[in-house]
C-alpha cells in the first residue's frame, strides 16, 4: 500500500503526440529530476528507505520526458507571475514536473534537474559524413564482389556441364580460389560442409552447445536492455529481484561465457597436438601463423560491424529512446573503435563499450593466445608440462578469492537495478571478476586439458570411462556444481554476515563449478560412440549449420536488441510473454541477418585471406581451407557467442575459437 502511493519512477509524455501537435517546433526531452529530501515526511522516508536496497529502483529520482512546448503552453496559461515566456528550459521543465509532483505528493523536486537527451527537428536528420561514405563503399563493393564473383562461378559450373559436386570442389589454381571466394552458392554450401575427419565427428555435437549457449546469451542481453528502458511496472522486476529463482538465474549468467572459453581450450589443444604429431619438429614460427590466422578470422567482420555501428545506424534514431540506445552505442563505436580491434577492451573502456559483447573477443582472444604459448612451451620443453599446469590451476584457484578479498565486490553476478541505465556495467563484480583475462584462465585450462586428454584416448577411448579417477571427477565436479547452484540464492541473500574468507572461497567455487563440470561433459560427449544416440542428437545436421553462423550472430545481435528497444516510444508494460516476445524477435532478426553477415563477409573474406597468406604449397583447395587440415575447425567450431558468446560469449567460440577461426 505505501509503495503504491510512491510518485512513478518513469512518466513520459506522448512523443508522437508531441511531434505531431507542434510540427517544426517539438522538442521533446529527457529529464532526471531528484525529489528534495524531507525528514518531516512520511512517504519520503518510505521512499528513501525503499530505494535503498540495490533490487529497487531509485524512486527518489524521476524520469520524465517531457513535450517542452506542451510544457511552456501549460506555464502560460497557469502563469500568474510574468516573465514565463524567459524562462531557460531546465527552468520551465522544473516548474512543469514539480507542479505535479508537489500537487500530488506533497514532495519537491530538486533544482539539480539534469536533462539526459532532447529531440527536435534538427536531430532527426543528422548529416552524412565520412564514415557513412566509407560504409556505402563498402557495402557497395561487397555486393559487387558477391555479384561478380557468383556469375563466374556459375559461368564455370556451366562451362563444366553442371557437374552434381561443382559448388564443394575448388579450382587447383589460386587464381581461380580467390574469384569464387564471394561465390553466394559456393559459401551457402560451405554452411552445410560435410565433415571429413574423424575428430570433426567426434566434437559435431559441440555444436549443440553452442547454439543452446548463444540462445542462453541472446536472452541475457535482451533482459539487460529492458532492464535499461523506462517500465511502466518497475514493480514487476524490483518483486522478481527478491524471488530465489531470478537470483539463482542472475548468477549462473557467467556460466554462459564459459562453455565457450572451455570449448575453445578444448579445440587449440586438439588442433595443437594434431599439427605436433604431423610436424613434430618445433617451429617458433607456427605461433605467430595460428594467431595471424585467427586474427585474419576475427577482424574483417568485427570490424565491418564496428563501421556499421558507427556509420548508417545512427540515422536510425527516432524517438524517446534512439539516443540512449542506438545513440549510445553508435558514439562508444565511434570514440572507442581502436580499443576494441586491439582486442583490449575488457580492461580499457569496458564501462563504455561498442558493442556490450565485445569484452568477451578480447578475453577469448588473450586466453587462445596463453594458451597457445602454453603449448609451444610443452612442444620445446616437454619437461615442463606438469610444473606450467599446477601452477595455472593453482592461479586459477586463488586469483578470483584474493580478487574478492581486495575488492568490494559480491562472490557472484547480481543486478543492481540503480546500475540498468549502463547496462549493469557500473557493478565491480564485472570488471573485477567477470571480464579480465586472469580471471578466465581456470575455465580454458580445463578444456585445454580435456583436449590433451581426448587426443591421447580417442584411440582408446573406452579405456577413460573405466578409470575411476575420470568418474570420481565427473562425481565430484557434478556435486560442486549442484551445491553452487542450490546455495547460491541464499549467500547472496546473507551476504551482510557471511565471513569474508568463505566469500572468497565460494567465489572461487562458484567460478570453477560449471567449467570443471562442462568440461567432463564435453570430454565425455567427445569419447562416445559416434552412433550414441545422445551424440547422434546433439551432432543433428542444423546443429553445424547453426554453429557455423554462431560469430556473425554474436557480433549482430547486440545492434538488433538496440534497434528493437530503441524504437520503442513510451515506457513499456513488462511480464514474462513481453520478454520472451522481445526475445524470439531479436533472435530470429539476430540469425536471419547473421546467416547474411555469414555468408557475405565472414566467409569469403576468410577464404581471400586464407589464400593470399598462407604458403601456397599448404592450400591445396578450398575444400583443406575449411575441413582437413584441422579436425574441428571449418570457420565454424572455434570460439556467443556466445558468448555468445560467445556470451559471451559471444564471438570465437561462437564462431571463431577453434584454431581454424
Amino acid at each position: 500500500e505505501e509503495y503504491l502511493k510512491f510518485p512513478p519512477v518513469f512518466v513520459y509524455d506522448d512523443f508522437e503526440d508531441c511531434r505531431r501537435w507542434y510540427r517544426d517546433e517539438y522538442v521533446y526531452c529527457i529529464v532526471k529530476a531528484p525529489l528534495a529530501p524531507d525528514e518531516s515526511s512520511g512517504l519520503w522516508r518510505n521512499l528513501s528507505y525503499f530505494s535503498s536496497d540495490y533490487h529497487h529502483y531509485d524512486h527518489s529520482v524521476l524520469e520524465r520526458g517531457v513535450c517542452v512546448p506542451k510544457c511552456r503552453d501549460a506555464l502560460a496559461q497557469n502563469a500568474t507571475e510574468p516573465g514565463t515566456e524567459r524562462l531557460s528550459r531546465e527552468d520551465m521543465m522544473h516548474r512543469c514536473i514539480s507542479a505535479d509532483i508537489t500537487s500530488h505528493y506533497n514532495l519537491l523536486v530538486s533544482s539539480q534537474l539534469r536533462i539526459q537527451h532532447c529531440y527536435s527537428r534538427d536531430t532527426e536528420s543528422i548529416p552524412y559524413d565520412w564514415l557513412d561514405v566509407m560504409f556505402f563503399v563498402l557495402a557497395a563493393t561487397i555486393i559487387a564482389l558477391v555479384v561478380g564473383s557468383t556469375v563466374y562461378d556459375m559461368h564455370q559450373q556451366a562451362w563444366q556441364k553442371f557437374p552434381e559436386d561443382y559448388f564443394a570442389r575448388s579450382s587447383k589454381q589460386p587464381h581461380q580460389r580467390l574469384l569464387t571466394a564471394f561465390s553466394f552458392p559456393r559459401n551457402v554450401r560451405r554452411l552445410k560442409e560435410p565433415m571429413h575427419t574423424q575428430t570433426r565427428i567426434d566434437l559435431a555435437c559441440f555444436e549443440a552447445f553452442r547454439f543452446v549457449q548463444m540462445f542462453r546469451v541472446i536472452f541475457l542481453h535482451v533482459t539487460i536492455a529492458h532492464l535499461k528502458i523506462p517500465q511502466r511496472n518497475p514493480e514487476f522486476l524490483e518483486q522478481l529481484q527478491h524471488g530465489a529463482s531470478l537470483q539463482t538465474f542472475i548468477a549462473e549468467f557467467q556460466n554462459y561465457v564459459q562453455t565457450f572459453f572451455t570449448i575453445g581450450g578444448m579445440l587449440m589443444a586438439i588442433n595443437f597436438l594434431d599439427h605436433v604429431r604431423k610436424h613434430p619438429t618445433f617451429r617458433l614460427a607456427y605461433f605467430g601463423e595460428r594467431l595471424l590466422n585467427r586474427l585474419c578470422r576475427l577482424v574483417p567482420t568485427y570490424a565491418f560491424m564496428i563501421l556499421l555501428e558507427a556509420s548508417v545506424l545512427r540515422h536510425l534514431i527516432d524517438g524517446p529512446f534512439g539516443l540512449q540506445f542506438i545513440g549510445e552505442s553508435a558514439n562508444n563505436c565511434q570514440d572507442r573503435w581502436w580499443m576494441n580491434l586491439l582486442f583490449m577492451n575488457n580492461y580499457i573502456g569496458w564501462d563504455r563499450p561498442c558493442f556490450i559483447p565485445s569484452w568477451y573477443l578480447a578475453t577469448d582472444l588473450q586466453l587462445y593466445i596463453f594458451g597457445l604459448a602454453i603449448m609451444m612451451i610443452f612442444w620445446k620443453w616437454p619437461s615442463t608440462k606438469r610444473y606450467i599446469f599446477g601452477a595455472v590451476f593453482l592461479c586459477s584457484v586463488i586469483i578470483p578469492a584474493v580478487a574478492y578479498m581486495m575488492n568490494d565486490v559480491t562472490p557472484v553476478m547480481t543486478v543492481d537495478m540503480k546500475d540498468a541505465e549502463q547496462y549493469i556495467r557500473g557493478q565491480p563484480f564485472q570488471s573485477i571478476l567477470y571480464f579480465p583475462f586472469h580471471q578466465n584462465t581456470g575455465i580454458y585450462f580445463f578444456g585445454m586439458l580435456a583436449g590433451i586428454v581426448y587426443h591421447h584416448y580417442r584411440d582408446q577411448r573406452n579405456e577413460l570411462f573405466k578409470m575411476a579417477a575420470f568418474r570420481q571427477l565427473a562425481q565430484f565436479s557434478g556435486l560442486l556444481y549442484v551445491f553452487c547452484m542450490a546455495t547460491v540464492s541464499w549467500v547472496v541473500s546473507n551476504l551482510s554476515w557471511l565471513p569474508a574468507i568463505c566469500l572468497a572461497a565460494y567465489a572461487t567455487a562458484f567460478k570453477l563449478s560449471w567449467g570443471l563440470f562442462n568440461t567432463v561433459i564435453l570430454l565425455a560427449l567427445a569419447l562416445l560412440h559416434r552412433h550414441n544416440w545422445i551424440k547422434m542428437a546433439l551432432s543433428h545436421p542444423i546443429f553445424r549449420v547453426l554453429g557455423k553462423l554462431g560469430y556473425s550472430v554474436y557480433l549482430i545481435h547486440f545492434t538488433v536488441i538496440v534497434q528493437v528497444y530503441g524504437r520503442e516510444k513510451a515506457p513499456i508494460y513488462s511480464n514474462e510473454q513481453i520478454v520472451t516476445g522481445y526475445t524470439v524477435e531479436v533472435l530470429c532478426f539476430s540469425y536471419v541477418l547473421g546467416a547474411f553477415l555469414c555468408v557475405l563477409v565472414e566467409l569469403p573474406t576468410g577464404v581471400v585471406l586464407k589464400e593470399l597468406i598462407e604458403p601456397r604449397a599448404q592450400i591445396a583447395s578450398i575444400q583443406q581451407v575449411h575441413t582437413a587440415s584441422e579436425p574441428i575447425g571449418s570457420s565454424q567450431m572455434g570460439s556467443p557467442s556466445a558468448a555468445t558468446g560467445t556470451s559471451a560469449p559471444d564471438a570465437t567460440v561462437l564462431s571463431s575459437t577453434g584454431e581454424n577461426r
